[in-house]
């Protein structure tokens, strides 16, 4: 229990002049948005909200300077063309009666321009150490009520993301997120490391997201990576142990959810060789891919607007088709792309997602350019791979999550060295 007053002290620890008070602000707001995807995602959305509301402020009246890099404009003005691609195909493409709404969801990708001068008044190495620890408890905390719905509620956990996908995703994300902090010598913080990454694993199992499957074994060549980089304080030994014990822990606690969506999508190939017209998981995403793809070479240079997104691909379905495909994106975060924008969606799109790693690469070499490099890493590898079976952007969560990543990436020097949270 001491361990976590000193938590609280990091956290919340004094902030009585103007730079203190907005490093204060700075760390509550870095360890809330770690903890919160997998409990309330629109808590993430606010906070993202606030802070760019709170960074316009403080440029308008010169509490803050816009002090970005070279390396920092460019990758904000690589995150900014996609929003900007999008916003030009919406007014291009009528009719604009939810042109305000289109254009608000778009708004955080713009938001590293406002939030990294914020993010730069906290000391090097602060807030990153921050955001893991934060993702381990917010991990372990989430597979708590993901493992109390499976046990009560529901046959596949969403905890409190409303989608099942969702979780999946937020699941591998963070939880490899937490695993960073193995290299922490405070003991407490290596057990979070651990039991943060087992939850996130537990989390993925449990919603039953096939696809977040698929990233785990790219996730472990970049820990292997990093951590032949970089010695964590663990005996191999210990470690050994501990990731056998947990690792039959989650194969008991989910081996039933694993059986079943492995004899789902055994019986949805099946399905697949039917000519009864049922329409399964798998079936519905062959017809949105194979509808996206012939309204995109009828129309590749500028799309269809999102706000036309799906009656562009229904109308390239068969009749008996369309009404058992209730989506509103094609299962595929580059064709949607597409769809919405042609072929300049899906290069602005394919930008956007290298932005982080072009951010970790430009900076110095050092421990905090591996770390970067690694964060970015997990990033962009979980979206594009669950990406390209399901949700990638255009939703309330995932939004939020990777422009507030890119802009945590940005933040530390490449030469600074991984501190704990609690150092004393």
């Amino acid at each position: 229990m001491n361990y976590f007053r000193q938590l609280k002290m990091a956290v919340l620890g004094s902030g009585d002049e103007a730079g203190s008070a907005l490093d204060r602000n700075n760390r509550i707001a870095v360890f809330l948005f770690a903890i919160l995807p997998g409990l309330s995602p629109n808590f993430n959305s606010f906070i993202l909200l606030a802070s760019m509301v709170w960074g316009i402020y403080c440029l308008a009246t010169g509490r803050l300077a816009l002090n970005l890099s070279k390396s920092d404009r460019l990758v904000a003005i690589g995150m900014s063309i996609y929003p900007l691609v999008m916003i030009a195909s919406i007014f291009i493409n009528p009719p604009y009666s939810e042109v305000s709404d289109w254009i608000f969801r778009l708004l955080p990708f713009f938001s590293v321009w406002l939030i990294l001068p914020r993010m730069r008044q906290s000391p090097d190495g602060r807030l990153v150490p921050l955001f893991i620890l934060g993702a381990g408890i917010g991990m372990i905390v989430t597979f708590l009520f993901s493992l109390l719905q499976i046990m009560f509620l529901m046959d596949r956990a969403e905890a409190g993301t409303s989608n099942a996908a969702l979780l999946g995703v937020i699941g591998i994300l963070f939880g490899g997120i937490a695993l960073l902090n193995i290299q922490s010598p405070r003991s407490v913080e290596q057990r979070i490391a651990i039991l943060g990454y087992a939850a996130g694993l537990g989390c993925v199992l449990l919603s039953g997201t096939r696809s977040a499957w698929l990233v785990i074994p790219i996730h472990i060549v970049i820990f292997l990576w990093y951590f032949r980089k970089h010695s964590f304080h663990l005996s191999l030994r210990s470690l050994a142990i501990t990731s056998a014990l947990l690792l039959a822990g989650l194969i008991t606690l989910g081996s039933g959810q694993i059986l079943h969506r492995i004899q789902a999508l055994q019986e949805n190939l099946t399905s697949l060789e039917r000519t009864d017209g049922e329409i399964t998981s798998l079936s519905a995403r062959f017809a949105l891919y194979k509808g996206a793809l012939s309204a995109i070479s009828k129309d590749p240079l500028t799309g269809y607007g999102p706000q036309n997104r799906m009656a562009s691909v229904l109308a390239e379905l068969p009749d008996n088709i369309r009404p058992q495909l209730p989506y509103s994106h094609v299962h595929n975060g580059f064709l949607t792309a597409g769809i919405d924008a042609g072929v300049f969606g899906i290069a602005a799109l394919s930008l956007m997602l290298l932005t982080p790693v072009i951010g970790a690469l430009r900076k110095e070499a050092g421990p905090g350019r591996d770390l970067a490099i690694a964060l970015a890493l997990l990033l962009v590898s979980s979206y594009v791979i669950t990406g390209s079976f399901g949700i990638m952007f255009n939703q309330k969560a995932l939004d939020p999550i990777f422009a507030y990543l890119v802009a945590l990436i940005c933040a530390d020097r490449g030469s600074t060295r991984f501190a704990p949270v609690v150092r004393s």
